[in-house]
């Protein structure tokens, strides 16, 4: 017979990696509150977990399509294999560690539909208490980069839009990757998220996206709880070490190389200080120790040009 291929308004791409006790819930309340009249397909590629997470899935949630990947392969990739199999007309990458309070997913679906310049919208991000976290930024410059990386980010007004934080509709440089609702037809045009950064792809997709003159929105008409960074925690040393190489990577394709020169002795010189640090300190704890593990590892990254 003739293959006919159901289209979605919404296809959900989740990336699990190791997080059974936010993954679960996650999917739950994604069917709790998202409408009927919203047809959606959820989508989990996990990332070779072996924590029991997908057994559970399985178990609880039978038309959740899942995909396991034998090795870790980072999250930019597994979010390209997710969109390759999508047939919604919209992807909505949303971390597991997020839990919908509300029918977030057609909210954002309708103000999509209603405006075509729009190709990425992102929703207020809050914590379990409600406070709001950060989740839209200015392009990175160096400035603000180097400021960041040096625990000043309190001078940076401009890189997080301070001036405009409310709870208005806004056009922004760039919006979290946390809960990221995209046009499936511009993920596939500019080739989806860069498969070389472990960090920082939602800015460069963002960064990409405003080349072709698509806008992307920050839409506080609906609030998504974020507990934040739990993959992250599941191996910080390359949480620590991605998120600094990252940064050169992104620097290389958007940058001059002269800033990118100035960006990465930048970082070398801050590794290096907190190697040592931690290593004065790392007896006093088992934390202290994946952090310098992460910042030396940085550091090799630079020196051998592994980044």
């Amino acid at each position: 017979g003739i293959q006919i291929l159901i289209m979605f308004d919404v296809s959900i791409i989740i990336i699990n990696y190791k997080v059974k006790e936010y993954i679960i819930p996650c999917i739950e309340s994604i069917y709790k509150h998202t409408s009927k009249s919203l047809r959606y397909e959820i989508l989990v590629i996990d990332n070779n977990s072996n924590d029991g997470s997908i057994d559970a899935i399985k178990s609880q949630f039978s038309e959740v399509k899942i995909y396991e990947n034998t090795e870790n392969i980072g999250f930019s990739k597994a979010v390209n294999q997710g969109a390759e199999t999508a047939i919604g007309k919209y992807i909505f990458i949303l971390n597991p560690d997020t839990k919908l309070i509300e029918d977030s997913i057609s909210i954002l679906f309708t103000f999509l539909e209603k405006h075509e310049t729009v190709a990425v919208a992102g929703p207020t991000l809050v914590t379990e208490s409600g406070i709001k976290q950060q989740s839209y930024w200015k392009e990175p410059t160096l400035i603000n980069t180097i400021l960041s990386i040096y625990h000043l980010d309190f001078l940076n007004y401009k890189k997080n839009y301070r001036n405009e934080i409310g709870d208005k509709t806004i056009l922004v440089d760039s919006i979290s990757g946390g809960a990221f609702f995209v046009q499936k037809d511009v993920f596939q045009n500019l080739n989806g998220y860069h498969p070389n950064l472990f960090w920082m792809e939602d800015i460069d997709f963002c960064t990409n996206v405003r080349k072709l003159d698509n806008k992307i929105i920050y839409y506080p008409e609906t609030k998504i709880i974020h507990y934040g960074g739990k993959s992250a925690e599941k191996n910080l040393p390359l949480a620590i070490s991605n998120q600094l190489l990252s940064k050169i990577k992104y620097f290389k394709l958007h940058h001059s190389g002269i800033e990118t020169i100035i960006l990465t002795v930048a970082i070398l010189f801050i590794a290096l200080i907190k190697s040592i640090l931690f290593l004065i300190v790392f007896p006093l704890g088992s934390n202290y120790r994946k952090k310098m593990i992460g910042y030396l590892s940085v550091i090799k990254g630079i020196l051998t040009n592994t980044h």
